[in-house]
């Protein structure tokens, strides 16, 4: 749950050296064209037509480009109507108001188009490959499309659409896309077994109907979501001022590829924690969902004027990674690509939005459609709460070490008995629902000696007094958590990181210095490792029975819900979706076991086994494009799975984040020390700058009765809408009626007969 906020700056500077980098590289005009680099940037329904499926062939001769549309297929529901066309194009009209969406724009539109050469020719094209010809010295990338690979296209009919068959004749190879339309929404599948690779081209990136839903930027109310921090949107821009695209890496690098360029903290949060995109306009969205081989895949959305005249956002599918091969011992080497391919199915689902409001259409309706999802095809469920009685989340944390002459020392912040103490004092003072969490109590300290966490530290009072806190926490109502890191693994305590840890793309182990903390700089670095993914597995399931004997109601996951990676261990490696795999088993037996399961930041894939998400990023987005933060996963989880924001003492900006926060609708949070936690100065936690409990008391309960009275009775209620009523003041509508209007600015906010304060909230609607 802690987080090393010098770790999350590093990561934010690299971001933006990249993003700049981008913007100077990504493109360049020649000879009046565009000519782009390396681009790296519900339940089920039946089709209304039923009956025996066939196949409709199209010429096997290499087509050379595309001609004006002509249906093959035709399918529908009683909201969609899919037409495939002979060279793979699609269209989909949405009944409810005959909005037509389009794979690619069609003759009319391109009339006035400008652009000339390949980015002409991928504005007719179905997809878009990035490819290597092994023939080629280096790893240059070869881009192409429908015309440039000499495709043939073969269609055959299913019952809800078709097999999309791409043979590219001059590469000799092929891949197939399946369009199904489904009651509501249209699904594109692209198996993994499908694809054949020429004898000399090797995939590298693929796109699916780049161009679905593009639009100019001269069409009202234009804007792209994407999914960076807790959602974005970049507004259509009708000047195509915008130097580059953004490009957003679902769950964020990998720390098992190894690169020449630094890209900060190899375990820094991702920004991208949802695989969700969308494009909006006029009175109508399209909204995507990867369902399937996300772990692999990027977001890209590209503004009009930079390629194109048109605005586009879509999935870019990753099957090689691209890393530095080291070929001597003093750096030198080259970049090459994976020699195997990511065998992995791909699945994209589309709504179609429409309504003349604009909470319809933005993101609020994109997260609504995407709550749909989570519970029709993940399982989540409404939670189930107390009325009226907020919960609070109150973590403590124990110690962690320092050097010394001696090697190193514990620095003991709070006890057990201690936190014992703090528990009965903050129910005195009227708060009886806590959910607390215990950082810092593993044997020597915080996460100091992982994989080997148990007994817990004796400095801290050893098990017994383990034991009296978590009946005393239990005993008011409450509920314990042992906060822990089953992906982390450091130097020493028999730990053999050789042999079981996680090694890069060369083979390497993967490491991080952490460097002697204060000024014992002679002191030999602690180097951090991760655990392959197999044996974090192993590891939990060593300790769940004594977790168990503790009587704790279940475990803080650390790392989880944060970072995902690949193991090129030789003898069993894994790809990133087998580490998601592996770590969402860890969730279920921890539930399973124990009851409950807390993550922090909240990667997509916990969402459906986690209780509750601590830190989730609320803050605005500081991408340099996609820079107008909007709360899309807040309103789509929301009623479903609790969550809380960064802890209420260690804010940076202490009143907009606690107003930010009841905005989206968090519980309060707080990370507490019994002693100040200025000893922690020489340690690795030293950025826990002030959370002495004896300091925050009052606080505490005065912010707790504030949320509380707000959001007390609104837990289990979903989020209908978000809007801003003015410059400085924003409005959240819950199912129930109520709503909660928080104001940033610096005078009182009137409606009708409600007032709030300047930097305040308040609750209005029924029973407000």
């Amino acid at each position: 749950m802690v987080k090393a906020k010098w770790l999350r700056l590093i990561a934010l500077s690299a971001a933006l050296i990249t993003v700049g980098a981008l913007g100077v590289a990504g493109f360049r005009y020649v000879k009046g064209e565009l000519e782009s680099s390396p681009i790296t940037a519900g339940k089920d329904g039946q089709t209304a037509a039923a009956g025996t499926a066939k196949t409709v062939q199209t010429s096997k001769a290499p087509a050379v480009k595309t001609g004006p549309f002509t249906a093959e297929v035709v399918k529908e529901t009683s909201r969609l109507k899919l037409e495939i066309g002979k060279d793979g194009r699609i269209t989909i009209m949405d009944k409810r108001n005959n909005h037509v969406w389009r794979s690619n724009p069609d003759e009319q539109s391109l009339a006035t188009e400008t652009v000339k050469g390949v980015w002409r020719k991928n504005l007719d094209s179905a997809f878009y490959l990035e490819y290597v010809d092994t023939r080629q010295a280096g790893s240059k990338l070869k881009y192409g499309n429908f015309t440039d690979l000499k495709t043939a296209v073969s269609v055959k009919e299913t019952e809800e659409g078709a097999e999309i068959t791409f043979d590219l004749k001059s590469i000799e190879s092929s891949f197939v896309f399946i369009v199904s339309l489904k009651d509501g929404f249209l699904q594109v599948d692209i198996p993994s077994e499908r694809i054949k690779e020429g004898p000399n081209a090797r995939f590298v990136y693929l796109w699916a109907f780049p161009f679905l839903g593009a639009a100019r930027s001269d069409m009202p109310n234009g804007h792209m979501f994407v999914p960076s921090g807790m959602g974005a949107t970049i507004n259509f821009d009708p000047n195509g001022k915008y130097p580059f695209r953004y490009t957003g890496e679902i769950y964020g690098m990998d720390l098992a590829v190894s690169t020449q360029s630094f890209r900060g903290s190899p375990d820094a949060p991702s920004d991208v924690l949802l695989p969700v995109f969308g494009i909006s306009y006029g009175q109508n969205a399209l909204f995507g969902i990867i369902t399937e081989g996300e772990t692999n895949a990027n977001i890209n959305a590209t503004p009009g004027g930079l390629y194109t005249s048109y605005n586009w956002i879509a999935p870019q599918f990753q099957y090689r990674n691209e890393y530095y091969r080291q070929t001597s011992s003093f750096g030198e080497g080259f970049n090459v690509y994976d020699e195997k391919r990511l065998e992995q199915d791909r699945q994209v689902r589309y709504y179609f939005l429409q309504g003349d409001k604009p909470e319809q259409i933005n993101y609020v309706g994109m997260a609504q459609a995407y709550r749909s999802y989570l519970m029709e095809s993940k399982g989540l469920k409404r939670l189930e709460t107390k009325p009226d009685r907020l919960p609070l989340e109150i973590a403590f944390f124990g110690g962690d070490r320092e050097p010394s002459m001696f090697g190193s020392k514990l620095v003991t912040t709070t006890t057990f008995d201690q936190a014992a103490k703090i528990v009965e004092e903050l129910k005195a003072s009227g708060i009886t629902d806590m959910d607390v969490v215990f950082e810092g109590w593993s044997n020597g300290g915080y996460m100091r000696y992982l994989p080997d966490r148990l007994p817990p530290e004796e400095a801290l009072g050893g098990e017994n007094a383990l034991k009296r806190l978590i009946e005393t926490v239990k005993g008011n109502g409450s509920r314990f958590y042992l906060d822990d890191n089953f992906v982390i693994a450091y130097s020493g305590k028999g730990f053999v990181a050789r042999e079981e840890a996680v090694r890069d793309s060369n083979s390497r182990v993967v490491e991080d210095e952490m460097g002697p903390s204060g000024g014992f700089s002679f002191r030999k670095a602690t180097q951090k490792y991760w655990l392959q993914p197999d044996l974090s597995l192993k590891e939990l399931e060593k300790s769940l029975p004594t977790y168990k004997e503790f009587g704790v109601d279940g475990i803080h996951h650390n790392s989880i819900g944060e970072v995902l990676f690949s193991d090129h261990t030789p003898k069993d490696p894994h790809t990133r979706g087998d580490t998601s795999a592996l770590f969402e088993e860890i969730l279920n037996k921890t539930k399973s076991e124990l009851g409950k399961v807390r993550v922090s930041h909240g990667n997509s894939f916990v969402l459906d086994k986690a209780d509750h998400i601590s830190d989730l990023p609320l803050s605005p987005s500081y991408d340099l494009l996609a820079n107008k933060s909007v709360p899309f996963y807040p309103i789509a989880i929301h009623g479903l799975v609790s969550y809380s924001a960064k802890p209420g003492n260690l804010r940076d900006e202490f009143n907009n984040e606690l107003l930010r926060s009841v905005e989206y609708g968090a519980l309060p949070s707080y990370l507490l020390t019994f002693e100040d936690p200025g000893i922690l100065k020489d340690t690795f936690t030293r950025y826990i700058f002030s959370s002495q409990y004896s300091e925050w008391t009052e606080t505490i309960v005065k912010e707790y009765n504030r949320i509380s009275s707000v959001l007390g009775g609104l837990q289990d209620q979903m989020i209908v809408n978000h809007r801003s009523l003015s410059k400085d003041v924003f409005e959240t509508t819950y199912e129930n009626g109520q709503r909660v209007i928080v104001n940033y600015g610096d005078t009182p906010y009137r409606e009708g007969g409600v007032e709030v304060k300047p930097n305040d909230f308040a609750l209005t609607g029924k029973g407000g």
